[in-house]
């Protein structure tokens, strides 16, 4: 008895709408993944002039450059930062600083390591140092400063790689400069912060000083504590940490932001009279993408109220 051939189905007309749904997902994700490489390879410049009324007059026009998280993973080599500084150079500041969060680990070494192994805070600080070695000849006449984050490994090894580098590690210290015309403060706050007593104590309110912060978590410490007459004590607030959010979707961060990140998680802010910058960093968190936002730098002219 002859037997009859199975003739090959064709997908029904469900069949092609989940087809059709799949491909357009497929496209959609395959857009985003390039927007989002995109954007993270974008560096904005911003500047910003900002007025302080204790600047001494000799620092009216002082140009900082302020660079935070350079989250060094992945694509975002020792040598890749190093470059970009390079061109940063062109911008002529007096002052470089560098707000922390060096090195980032990549999601996927995330997911198979949760816990860094010696290994990998070793290979960190390898290539910290090498993007420290690489803007050792950054020029900025009145120096180069920077603090540390949380999750920058080994301190003390990356206080040494500073200062190998001619760079000045602001690490919980404050440092001074002076001219012939007066006397600029910068205050570095770096971890988890919750009492800054001690620091406010340093300086009086006529004094003019320049709070660099691990990001927006310290606010709080800083905004209740007084300087030795009283009153606040910084003039002029800046911070990172947050990346902006990094990813944005339908207004809201992929990353996890605290209470006080999410009041200050990015731009210009005004607390108590004082400016307050969050940045959105120049690399990225685990991944080396970015939606709603972009890398940036910001070049601050400094000048007297």
């Amino acid at each position: 008895m002859a037997t009859k051939k199975k003739a090959n189905k064709k997908p029904g007309r469900g069949g092609k709408i989940a087809l059709s749904l799949f491909a357009a997902l497929l496209l959609a994700l395959i857009i985003t993944a390039a927007v989002g490489l995109g954007n993270a390879n974008l560096l904005r410049i911003r500047r910003a002039e900002v007025a302080l009324e204790n600047l001494p007059q000799g620092f009216d026009g002082v140009t900082l450059l302020y660079a935070s998280d350079i989250d060094l993973c992945g694509l975002n080599t020792p040598q890749k930062a190093g470059a970009l500084f390079s061109q940063l150079e062109s911008l002529k500041p007096d002052m470089l600083i560098l707000g922390g969060d060096y090195n980032s680990v990549s999601l996927l070494d995330k997911l198979n390591r949760p816990d860094p192994s010696p290994a990998d805070e070793a290979e960190a600080c390898r290539a910290r140092s090498g993007f420290f070695h690489y803007i050792r000849d950054f020029h900025a006449p009145l120096g180069k400063f920077a603090i540390a984050a949380t999750e920058d490994p080994q301190w003390q090894d990356l206080r040494q790689a500073m200062v190998e580098n001619g760079i000045q590690p602001l690490i919980n210290t404050v440092t001074d400069i002076r001219t012939n015309e007066g006397v600029l403060s910068l205050a570095g706050i770096c971890g988890k912060i919750t009492n800054l007593n001690d620091v406010g104590s340093r300086f009086y309110k006529n004094d003019c000083v320049v709070a660099i912060c691990e990001g927006p978590d310290a606010l709080p410490a800083l905004m209740t504590s007084e300087a030795a007459d009283s009153g606040p004590w910084a003039d002029l607030v800046l911070c990172g940490h947050t990346h902006g959010g990094q990813i944005l979707l339908f207004g809201r961060s992929l990353l996890t932001l605290t209470e006080v990140e999410q009041r200050f998680p990015s731009g210009w802010n005004t607390e108590a009279g004082i400016p307050i910058l969050t940045t959105d960093g120049v690399g990225c968190e685990g991944l080396n993408l970015r939606l709603g936002t972009t890398p940036e730098v910001w070049l601050i002219t400094l000048r007297k109220k």
